[in-house]
């Protein structure tokens, strides 16, 4: 039987007792961090977390075998063939195994440092994937080196023709890439966020539901899914209705007849927007006349609401009690009125 190709010794002297507990224990307090500080995290966030965590305890699991099995295979004489042989792939194997762990690992502990900053929204993945993978080429390359004695620095500098014309090749989606980032590092939004986005004569509004890699994912008023580049989004303007408590005034107008009593319309109009839970107390509504035409007196209600996204239903509230109230207080609404005269016995001379 030929001797295997990889490094025994090496693999040996890195696969010790006291880095394997090291890595499980890690693993062991990314859990009790969970259980202990993030307790009021949303219901979607819990089944987030909890499917990482069954996929963490899988992995750990068959590390933890894996090692065991490969300390065990480690006491047999080593004068056996077969142990010189099966020892540094099953090694190896850990080894791979151990730095999933890790990097998994790593990937649970960013997730729960941005749940603790948001507890009841979600956090954009974009960040945490992007970590992921740069503790993916880092450990990959100290593996490389550690095992194999592979010099990382020659490679990467014979290989910048390859980084040019992939960079060319991907201009577009390296473009969303650090557009992304950008907005990561700014946050002019960040998810569970209204906002009104405005590029050109394009204009999109929803609520933020993720932020890719690629592209930011807003949920509309009416439910649909809007896909937006990165890089659309960092040029355009974008208005945020989340970011700040203060909340955010509409407006109302209600056209009454001539001779109406305005005190009294006045009165009726506040009284049925304080009926709508969602018309804030503070700052109270207000009602003042805006327009006098000879077809009636404009009325115009102004409220504040604090949830953007319930602007739309709070508006056909304020309409249709406003104008059930006026009919009950016997304040009629104005209409347009158009007279149509005609002459008879015209004579048209030209």
């Amino acid at each position: 039987m030929r001797a295997p190709f990889l490094p025994a010794e090496r693999i040996q002297n890195l696969l010790q007792i006291e880095p394997a507990l090291a890595l499980l224990g890690l693993a062991l307090s990314s859990w009790a961090l969970y259980k202990f500080l993030l307790k009021e995290v949303s219901q979607e966030r819990h089944r987030n977390l909890s499917r990482h965590f069954n996929n963490l305890a899988g992995h750990s699991m068959l590390f933890g075998g894996i090692f065991v099995l490969y300390q065990l295979i480690g006491q047999l004489p080593q004068e056996s063939r077969l142990v010189q042989f099966l020892a540094p792939y099953l090694g190896l194997i850990a080894m791979l195994t151990g730095a999933i762990v890790f990097i998994k690992t790593l990937r649970v502990m960013i997730l729960e440092y941005l749940f603790l900053g948001h507890m009841k929204v979600g956090v954009p993945l974009l960040l945490v994937n992007l970590f992921t993978l740069l503790a993916s080429i880092v450990v990959g390359a100290w593996m490389l080196t550690e095992i194999f004695g592979l010099k990382i620095a020659p490679l990467l500098a014979t290989s910048a023709i390859f980084s040019i014309v992939l960079g060319l090749a991907m201009q577009d989606t390296l473009g969303n890439l650090f557009a992304g980032v950008a907005l990561q590092i700014d946050k002019p939004y960040e998810i569970g966020h209204w906002v009104e986005v405005q590029n050109g004569m394009q204009k999109w509004v929803g609520q933020v539901y993720e932020i890719s890699w690629r592209a930011t994912v807003l949920i509309g008023l009416s439910d649909e899914t809007m896909t937006i580049p990165n890089r659309i989004m960092a040029q355009a303007q974008v208005s945020n209705f989340s970011i700040r408590s203060e909340p955010f005034a509409r407006a109302q107008l209600f056209k009454i007849a001539h001779g109406s009593d305005l005190s009294l319309a006045k009165t009726t109009l506040l009284n049925a927007c304080a009926k709508i839970p969602e018309v804030l107390k503070t700052p109270a509504p207000l009602v003042f006349c805006s327009d006098s035409q000879e077809s009636g007196i404009t009325l115009k209600v102004i409220y504040a609401l604090q949830d953007y996204g319930a602007q739309f239903r709070v508006q056909d509230l304020v309409l249709s009690l406003g104008l059930a109230h006026l009919q009950t207080a016997g304040i009629p609404v104005a209409f347009h009125r158009h007279e149509i005269r005609t002459v008879q016995n015209a004579t048209l001379h030209s």
